[in-house]
């Protein structure tokens, strides 16, 4: 199986705001950094830079902490980066669709149009999308 977290599981677990979301989303992420199945977890480069915006925008973390917030992401293992975007499929989606720019791009990314990857999200939005999304809690075999 193969999985694409999105940048509100980093957020649940950087901001701290609902203890039981945070053990949820702290729990998958500990379990993909210790994982040794052949499931293949992935994010993008696009999610890291909402996370350090929402951080920095939002939250108000100061810069230092942001830096580190976004290392420790770096630092989980067998998390893979991937870029591919389709520029032209995520302006579409997002022209034609109510959902953000952001998820229209994920959504663009071809395993996940094809539903070979499942989004961990909890944005609803991605079930808008017609891809296959769970919440961290749906996923069983990390």
């Amino acid at each position: 199986m193969n999985y694409f977290i999105d940048s509100n599981i980093f957020l649940r677990v950087l901001a701290k705001e609902n203890q039981q979301i945070f053990d949820e989303c702290f729990g998958l992420l500990s379990k993909i950094k210790s994982s040794t199945s052949n499931n293949c977890f992935y994010t993008g480069n696009l999610v890291v830079a909402e996370v350090a915006w929402t951080l920095s925008s939002y939250y108000k973390v100061a810069k230092k902490e942001v830096v580190r917030d976004l290392e420790s992401i770096l630092n989980i293992g067998n998390l893979k980066y991937i870029e591919a975007y389709d520029f032209r499929t995520g302006l579409n989606i997002y022209k034609n669709l109510n959902v953000k720019f952001i998820d229209a791009l994920i959504t663009s990314i071809p395993q996940i149009q094809s539903k070979e990857w499942t989004v961990i999200s909890y944005d609803r939005d991605f079930d808008k999308l017609g891809v296959k999304r769970k919440e961290p809690m749906g996923v069983k075999e990390v």
